[in-house]
């Protein structure tokens, strides 16, 4: 993850890009390892095949408590904070409709309808450190000279308007007041992120004499995502001239929609053996970015706070990779199963369009920062009593960015686990996944933040049969 301005760029196709498994909660229990499995209403989001193994109408509602939590370590000093949220995380119909049509091997048709969150983006960030080499003011003046004063109205041409860079005649230069100087400012950052990327499923299921599955989704994402971060440098130790303290600070919200295809298969060459295979073609997600970025200076000059700010918002389109995965489950019947999902996606090829830029060189960033990548997840469970379940999951997604990146090599692990009751009628469910990662998080220039993070789902189903 790196900071910047909001300007649309490669960062914006990752976002909506690198995404996990939703679903019921038996799905998040078995670390989304049900590609092969089907017989869930998460089958829509996963493998639409796996609707066709269906034998009774369902319906379903899960709801979700999220927690997340950071560490972040920069200039020796170390910093945590954390957040959490509640909420519905999926809900869907299934009706089956069975055939006895002797002379054809088609047996069944299941149509479903549900929602499934895909990524949750509650995350908290607080980052602190005393920095005796440089500042983000040294960014607007380099910015400024190099622009000849046509700058951006976001970044440099704030600090110009609240006087926190100047301008010298005689040498025809801007300059700050932390030219020449030592220094030594106590430079902090707060980080908030928020909302979700769920998808509505439209799917169907074909069932050809229980041994061949066939399925279609069509997908509806919805995105809504909202980011707060403000950076304040503050000269406690008066070594710098003119200068108390400033404050920079931007917020983006933006929403989008977008629609996909999935297409899948679940083959049962033997009782105990499903084989299953699916593909996502790309999601064109049209978005709509608002923004805001406002600066406030205290220059130490017996002047009141400068202050000033500017607004705007931008259309334009994410179109995220296409998506392939393979996958193989034993059905052990009444002891329970094993599953394993392999997914490939290529991040280098996800785009940013608009009718009014061509988007040249943030998709040639995407081109060169980022790679393909594999993600496993793997998942059991175990029948107890001929109603009661046990259930455990791991999944790994694989880093998105190439070689030589600050975040190469930084994969995504999920562990997960629950448990569950099943009848004829109904059936309850309670799980959990836990996921962890590391980033690299750029403040500005080269200066970065080394992140751990940690995101705790719980989730609970509700299921009725008809």
């Amino acid at each position: 993850m790196v900071a910047g301005l909001y300007a649309q760029n490669e960062q914006d196709v990752l976002r909506y890009s690198f995404i996990q498994t939703g679903g019921t909660t038996r799905s998040i229990s078995m670390g989304g390892a049900l590609g092969a499995v089907g017989g869930d209403l998460a089958a829509g989001s996963l493998n639409p095949a796996g609707l066709g193994i269906m034998r009774s109408g369902e319906f379903s509602f899960t709801a979700d408590y999220n927690a997340w939590s950071s560490k972040a370590w920069y200039l020796g000093n170390n910093m945590s904070d954390n957040g959490f949220k509640m909420g519905f995380s999926q809900f869907g119909v299934a009706m089956p409709m069975k055939f006895k049509n002797e002379g054809s091997p088609l047996t069944g048709i299941t149509f479903g309808i549900g929602y499934n969150k895909l990524k949750d983006y509650g995350q908290n960030i607080t980052i602190k450190g005393e920095n005796n080499g440089n500042s983000m003011v040294d960014g607007f003046v380099e910015s400024a000279n190099q622009s000849n004063g046509q700058w951006d109205p976001f970044t440099d041409g704030l600090a110009w308007e609240t006087y926190l860079i100047d301008y010298d005649s005689t040498t025809g230069r801007y300059f700050s007041d932390f030219d020449n100087a030592h220094y030594g400012e106590i430079q902090k950052r707060t980080v908030s992120t928020r909302g979700a990327l769920g998808e509505y499923d439209f799917s169907m299921g074909m069932n050809f004499s229980d041994k061949f599955y066939f399925g279609a989704t069509l997908g509806v994402q919805k995105a809504n995502y909202s980011e707060v971060w403000e950076h304040s440098e503050e000269d406690t130790k008066e070594v710098i001239d003119f200068f108390n303290a400033f404050t920079f600070r931007n917020s983006l919200t933006t929403i989008g929609t977008g629609v996909n295809l999935k297409l899948g298969i679940i083959a049962r060459p033997l009782d105990f053996l499903r084989v299953g295979a699916s593909i996502q073609t790309p999601t064109v997600l049209k978005m709509k970015d608002d923004f805001r970025s406002s600066m406030s200076t205290d220059l130490n000059d017996g002047q009141p706070i400068h202050t000033y700010d500017e607004s705007g918002n931008y259309d334009y389109s994410v179109i995220t990779p296409f998506k392939a995965a393979g996958s193989l489950a034993l059905i052990f019947k009444q002891y329970g199963l094993i599953s394993v999902d392999y997914e490939y996606i290529d991040y280098s090829t996800g785009r940013l369009r608009s009718t009014d830029y061509d988007f040249f060189t943030e998709n040639e960033a995407v081109t060169a920062r980022f790679k393909p990548a594999s993600n496993l997840r793997i998942g059991g469970e175990l029948v107890v009593m001929g109603s009661y379940y046990v259930r455990g999951g791991y999944a790994i997604y694989g880093s998105p960015y190439v070689s030589g990146e600050p975040n190469a090599g930084k994969n995504l692990n999920i562990f997960s686990g629950g448990v569950g009751y099943r009848d004829k009628q109904y059936y309850f469910d309670l799980g959990f996944a836990h996921a962890g990662w590391e980033q690299s998080y750029f403040l500005y220039g080269s200066n970065a933040a080394d992140v751990t993070n940690g995101q705790t789902r719980f989730s609970a189903t509700l299921g009725f049969k008809f």
